[in-house]
């Protein structure tokens, strides 16, 4: 995990750097931490979710339920689909191998798909990358860690980020993602 994400922090140190230059300010990382916004998150009604066998947990607000995940999803990696009710908002998680795709290639791929707003991210002790994508005219915000071993990435993806009021929640619920806890 850490060598792959060690590259993926090269290259977007790289891709900061470059954009830094432009705007005369150094590239940081983001320091995200569950005891951060744990109070915070108290004032929402919810509950941690563990990700399936992976060993990673998340905070979920009561108001978003679990979907049966599609096929065509399932195939791309989709692991768990939550929603609201009404289906305002939605939040996946894909586990996927990168397969012979170094992180360098992963990286390419996410820019020439339209990612933007890549950010470097220490979440609860953990590599992070984090970007923002538009599909379909909905903005959707992207966490990504990496595990190096096997060459797999797990992502968070929480829509619609232009959503003043969803976007809260979802930054109260990213800096939640750590191993999970046995109960």
């Amino acid at each position: 995990m850490k060598k792959l994400f060690a590259v993926l922090l090269a290259l977007c140190m790289l891709f900061s750097v470059a954009l830094a230059e432009a705007a005369e300010e150094a590239p940081a990382v983001i320091e995200l931490n569950w005891a951060d916004v744990e109070e915070a998150a108290a004032q929402i009604d919810g509950r941690f979710v563990t990700i399936g066998d992976l060993g990673v947990m998340i905070y979920v607000p009561n108001a978003f339920s679990e979907l049966e995940v599609p096929q065509e999803y399932q195939d791309a990696g989709v692991i768990t689909m939550l929603s609201t009710e009404d289906g305002a908002a939605a939040i996946s998680i894909a586990y996927r191998s990168l397969g012979e795709m170094t992180s360098e290639e992963f990286f390419t791929q996410l820019q020439e798909s339209g990612a933007e707003n890549f950010e470097l991210a220490m979440i609860n002790g953990e590599e992070a990358l984090s970007y923002d994508v538009i599909y379909q005219g909905v903005k959707t915000s992207n966490v990504v860690f990496a595990n190096e071993e096997d060459n797999t990435i797990l992502t968070f993806s929480f829509a619609p980020m232009d959503d003043e009021g969803f976007a809260a929640v979802a930054a109260l619920m990213v800096p939640s993602i750590q191993p999970a806890v046995e109960q």
